[in-house]
């Protein structure tokens, strides 16, 4: 059942972030924040047209291509782990490419849909961010980890 893991990480993330998103549309227009501690972490909307921290700014057709290949590409390597005796990524790295996967797919959903990214989490030393962005953060994170892990053994 462990092997399975993966395959439901990925609709937790995504309705995480789905259900975290329309809080925030619901909640705050464009630019509105809610201070949580003053000065250190707020609720901040931000319509984000760009890649992590406002890259590629307008290039939403563009990055939501490139993320619909990442979902796809990412998605096929784990639903082939299960055909193969000895996956080359085993658990962990299925797991960690679960998080990038739902990550992504969570805004490639916001591309579709509303042409930008919903940020919302500031922590006002850091360009705000999402459910989604830290999924793919701790997903490369892990990713990195394995990667350190297996050229040492």
């Amino acid at each position: 059942m462990k092997k399975f893991l993966p395959l439901s990480v990925i609709p937790f993330i995504f309705i995480l972030d789905r259900v975290t998103k329309w809080g925030v549309l619901d909640a705050l227009r464009e630019g509105q924040s809610i201070p949580v501690w003053v000065g250190v972490f707020h609720f901040t909307r931000v319509n984000n047209t760009g890649a992590a921290f406002g890259i590629l700014r307008g290039g939403a057709a563009f990055l939501a291509l490139i993320s619909a290949l990442c979902v796809a590409g990412l998605f096929a390597v784990i639903i082939r782990s299960f055909f193969i005796k000895k996956p080359a990524v085993g658990l962990a790295g299925n797991l960690a490419l679960a998080l990038v996967v739902s990550g992504a797919a969570g805004n490639l959903y916001d591309r579709i849909r509303y042409g930008y990214v919903i940020d919302f989490l500031d922590f006002r030393i850091w360009p705000v961010f999402n459910i989604a962005d830290s999924a793919i953060c701790v997903g490369i994170f892990l990713i990195i980890l394995l990667m350190i892990k297996t050229r040492k053994a």
